[in-house]
């Protein structure tokens, strides 16, 4: 329907009527203030009404700006043009320099714009408050999702929050809500005007009707035999695709978080199956969190296909059969063998006085390395890290990644934290990590825990690994599992293109070259190890000593020669070639950044 048509003037446009113009808002936007522009509109939005300052919010695609002088209609599409000057108006009250600069056009003579407006529904981008409350966003409309309402100050501003504690304000700025509204608690969702007003980021509601009251449902389905579950997998997912490190799925405010265990969790399809969750034994934990206010009383754990939930553990409650019967706020579940899921049903009622709250991981703090590797299996620990090398990632380029510190080695397997430390090996770590001890064949090893994704590392230079040098005797002992060692003088015969043996005296260790697939290849050794029954004299190896099995260790190699004196010093570039990393502006970084990152062409986001 045709709303609106400011008709085209019906004498020649002067030659100088505008000094500039601007082909979207956000080249409008970076027009310098004061100058007259003609802004071509093309499917412009009109968000919202201020009376008191009589200006309009519209927004394209490219980015939103305050419109004065003229007459337009909130609810309405915009083609054509407005000319205009330009202005900025600092509405930051606070912060020197200001947090945000209000573009705005102001009309003197609407004879000079030709546009037409059209009705359209006024659908708000759906983002976080953690994205949203940034310049890129003042003017534009939002819609928040999931979010909780409480008072703040005296009554005429609120505050909105989601699930990980990001703020922003709420008010009533443009008078649309009717005398007597009562905001509610908590809002499916909300759409407004993202402001900065005064002292800080607001979301200013459209109309009543933008502002959804949420209703919580008394049961919630996790289904992961559909094909929407984590986004459109659907058929794309295939074993081992769908791997589930450390993720949380969130439904109707009900949150359900997955932890590794042996190996990653998997969604992915079998033929007996269908489209299923499949957790891996040892260490691996599902744990359910009820929303605010809330009690979980009843999951029902739905198998796939023939399969039994196996030895699951719970924080509290009782299991009968493939049923948790409690009331909690939230329950951990610990797996102990593989169990396969097509969907898990839980059971919400009102929080009471007898609702347990979910008891909090105790986790043992530990100085260095060492400190960790010394805990009984299955303890949670605090690790802090000094100077710890990242030696190397496995050839999968996720699975394992091994570090060493002053005092020992160790190695990560399926932990969320290797997606980034293969990209900064090379590199020394320092911080702390947060993860579980687990044996695997004779290793100490860093599993997952549920706050895993919280660890805190920083990155530095590291010109030359620290390596542990001596016959191979001496250096094959427990202290040095998992980290760096060199060994001269040595006997290399293979046994196949993957194994073989090295000896010195009579002492003798596997050497284990691995396939493409392994977890356990770093670096294939082709040059000299080329063919089955190869046999070296005068070896001079540096590798990583690993344990094989309880009793038995082997080496994974680096770097393997039979020239004694080839190999002096190991540099961080000889183990793994250094990523090129580069911002959005194309400049080349030392490291990861917070955001979005281009690595060795591909987009690596670190949050």
């Amino acid at each position: 329907m045709l709303l609106v048509l400011v008709a085209l003037l019906t004498i020649p446009q002067v030659a100088n009527a505008y000094d500039v113009e601007a082909a979207t808002i956000a080249e409008f936007n970076a027009v310098e203030d004061g100058k007259t522009v003609k802004l071509t509109l093309a499917d412009a939005r009109v968000n919202a009404y201020y009376d008191l300052d009589r200006a309009y919010y519209v927004e394209d695609a490219s980015g939103a700006t305050v419109v004065k002088g003229i007459t337009l209609t909130t609810g309405t599409k915009l083609n054509g043009y407005i000319v205009g000057k330009k202005g900025s108006t600092d509405v930051d009250y606070v912060n020197d320099p200001s947090e945000c600069i209000e573009p705005s056009l102001t009309v003197t003579d609407a004879s000079l714009s030709s546009f037409e407006a059209t009705a359209t529904d006024l659908v708000g981008w759906s983002l976080s408050i953690a994205d949203v409350s940034t310049q890129a966003f003042h003017g534009r409309l939002i819609t928040l999702r999931d979010v909780d309402i409480a008072p703040l100050g005296n009554g005429l501003n609120k505050q909105i929050s989601d699930a990980a504690g990001n703020t922003i304000k709420a008010r009533d700025l443009f008078g649309v809500l009717p005398e007597g509204y009562e905001w509610p608690n908590q809002a499916s969702e909300i759409t407004g005007v993202v402001l900065y007003y005064m002292t800080g980021w607001f979301l200013i509601p459209i109309s009543a009707d933008a502002i959804v009251p949420y209703v919580q449902p008394t049961t919630v389905t996790f289904d992961f035999s559909s094909t929407n579950f984590r986004g459109e997998v659907g058929d794309k997912v295939a074993d081992p695709k769908g791997n589930i490190i450390n993720e949380t799925y969130i439904s109707y405010r009900v949150a359900l978080q997955i932890t590794a265990g042996s190996s990653p969790a998997k969604l992915y399809k079998d033929a007996t199956r269908g489209q299923n969750l499949a957790i891996y034994k040892e260490y691996s934990t599902l744990t359910f969190r009820a929303p605010k206010g809330y009690a979980i009383t009843d999951i029902d754990f739905i198998a796939a296909g023939t399969s039994n939930i196996k030895d699951f553990t719970a924080s509290s409650g009782e299991i009968d059969n493939m049923k948790w019967m409690g009331n909690a706020e939230g329950v951990r579940f610990l797996q102990g063998a593989t169990s396969n899921l097509a969907s898990v049903v839980v059971t919400l009622a009102e929080k009471n006085a007898e609702t347990l709250a979910l008891a909090p991981i105790e986790y043992t703090e530990c100085a260095n390395i060492n400190a960790f590797n010394q805990l009984p299996a299955g303890s949670f620990a605090k690790v802090t890290l000094t100077d710890a090398e990242v030696l190397g990632v496995s050839a999968d380029g996720y699975s394992t990644v091994w570090i060493q510190d002053a005092t020992g080695g160790c190695w990560l397997q399926y932990t969320s934290l290797n997606t980034l430390l293969k990209e900064i090996v090379g590199r020394k770590i320092s911080g702390y990590v947060y993860v579980a001890a687990r044996p695997n064949s004779g290793n100490v090893q860093m599993k997952e825990t549920e706050d895993t994704p919280i660890s805190k590392l920083t990155a530095t230079e590291l010109s030359e690994y620290t390596i542990v040098e001596g016959t191979l005797a001496e250096v094959n002992v427990a202290a040095n599992k998992n980290k760096l060692v060199k060994i001269t003088g040595a006997t290399f015969t293979a046994t196949s293109a993957t194994a073989g043996t090295l000896t010195q005296g009579d002492a003798s260790i596997a050497v284990n070259n691995g396939t493409e697939t392994a977890n356990q290849q770093l670096h294939k050794i082709t040059e000299t190890w080329v063919k089955d029954e190869t046999k070296m004299e005068n070896v001079t190896i540096v590798a990583i000593l690993v344990g094989k099995s309880a009793t038995e260790n082997q080496l994974l190699p680096i770097l393997m020669t039979a020239d004694a004196t080839g190999i002096e010093t190991i540099q961080r570039s000889t183990l793994n070639v250094q990523p090129a990393i580069y911002n959005l502006q194309g400049i080349r970084l030392s490291g990861l950044q917070k955001g979005l990152n281009i690595v060795n062409g591909k987009k690596v986001i670190v949050k």
